[in-house]
């Protein structure tokens, strides 16, 4: 009886002894996956994204925002955090509702800031202007997470915020007679009698030679204060309710066709004469780059190519101005003057309007066509001088300055 129970002692022992060896065997087999198994659960560190992991992400967000598609586009870049969420969705607000023909975004490096890039929304809206405008910027903080490139901040200057094509709450597009015509929808209808009226005024352009074959920008602002903004702050003359200007771009050279820009709101009453309005900017818009390799672009040629296009106005105070000695604005004073609205009323440069019309006209009425644009570039590749301007006049229209001038006062005396 007692053998009996030392046997069976003898075997539990042997039983718990093998129960132990097992344990700790086992122990030591899943002691490396213990602590394997929390390394692998943890989140991923973020890092700086570099430039070409920012390009490929900036890339496939164009695609999505020139598609209007929130979901891909939230998905190629996804945010972190209110500013960047907020940059991104303005970004896709303004500019997905227009017609892109081509739209991409391009993100440089900021210095001294890794990750930080200057997102630039560039690409050509509707097949009007440059392949490379400047439509939109944000400066980023672009994070690399995994495999992903985050947005996690926005340090874009106020200024900067709602410039170029930005400006336009909820924009809209109409586009025939040659302009595309951009505006909010709260001012459709204005955007549409523009466009209405570009049949008119594109076919007065003929009386300078020009043959518009390309289209026009015009963008319609609401406010004085979009206008403003989206110009980073121009006009520099603040009675300007009507212009041209050269559409931004990343290359710095301007666009051979420059945009227009109209102040909504000083459209309204105009009637009869939106389409003579509108034919003296795109006059503008054409024939700006007939100065573009020219030593000087006189705002009194300029604007003397434009008053000849629109036409409409009444001749009463040149003919007074030249009938009392022409000394308010001697001729040749005002074709060499940089800028004619500084430091003059509205009506002395209403007048110098018209006697830059008038010289059109004359040269037109003399020489004929063919002469026109070899007058006024001569004149703008001159130094302005009195013997500059002299040659000039000599090699383009042979005959002396004097001579010029005194068929031209007569012939303003003949005006209507």
């Amino acid at each position: 009886m007692y053998r009996a129970r030392r046997t069976v002692r003898s075997w539990l022992m042997l039983f718990v002894v093998a129960g132990a060896v097992f344990a700790l065997a086992g122990f030591v087999y899943f002691l490396p996956l213990a602590f394997k198994e929390p390394q692998a659960s943890l989140s991923p560190v973020a890092r700086a994204a570099t430039p070409e992991e920012a390009r490929v992400a900036l890339g496939r967000a164009a695609e999505a925002l020139r598609a209007g598609d929130r979901a891909a586009y939230r998905a190629a870049l996804p945010t972190s955090g209110t500013a960047a969420r907020h940059a991104l969705n303005e970004l896709f607000r303004h500019l997905s509702p227009l017609p892109w023909t081509r739209l991409t975004l391009l993100g440089t490096p900021a210095p001294g800031v890794p990750g930080r890039f200057e997102v630039r929304a560039v690409g050509q809206l509707g097949r009007t202007g440059p392949r490379d405008r400047v439509a939109g910027e944000r400066v980023l903080d672009l994070q690399t997470l995994g495999s992903r490139v985050v947005a996690t901040g926005d340090a874009t200057p106020r200024a900067v915020r709602r410039q170029y094509l930005m400006a336009f709450h909820d924009p809209v597009t109409v586009r025939r007679n040659g302009l595309l015509v951009l505006a909010d929808r709260r001012a459709k209808d204005r955007a549409e009698a523009l466009a209405d009226a570009g049949a008119t005024a594109r076919k007065r352009l003929a009386l300078v030679g020009v043959r518009p074959d390309a289209s026009v920008l015009v963008s319609v602002y609401s406010s004085l204060e979009d206008l403003k903004a989206s110009l980073g702050g121009g006009p520099d003359e603040g009675r300007i309710r009507f212009f041209s200007n050269a559409g931004p771009r990343v290359t710095s050279r301007p666009w051979h066709i420059r945009d227009i820009g109209v102040l909504g709101p000083s459209l309204d009453g105009t009637g009869a004469w939106m389409p003579l309005m509108l034919a003296h900017e795109m006059t503008h818009a054409y024939t700006g780059q007939w100065f573009a390799k020219t030593e000087h672009a006189p705002t009194f040629l300029l604007e003397g190519l434009a008053t000849a296009v629109e036409g409409g106005r009444d001749w009463t105070p040149l003919r007074e101005e030249v009938a009392t000695g022409n000394q308010l604005w001697p001729l040749r004073d005002a074709m060499g003057a940089g800028n004619l609205w500084m430091g003059n009323s509205t009506e002395q440069v209403r007048l110098a309007y018209l006697e830059a019309g008038s010289v059109v006209l004359y040269v037109l009425d003399r020489w004929g066509l063919a002469k026109l644009r070899p007058f006024v570039t001569a004149v703008a590749d001159s130094d302005l001088s009195e013997k500059g301007i002299d040659r000039a006049t000599h090699d383009a229209l042979g005959v002396s300055w004097n001579e010029f001038y005194a068929g031209w006062k007569q012939y303003v005396l003949s005006l209507p």
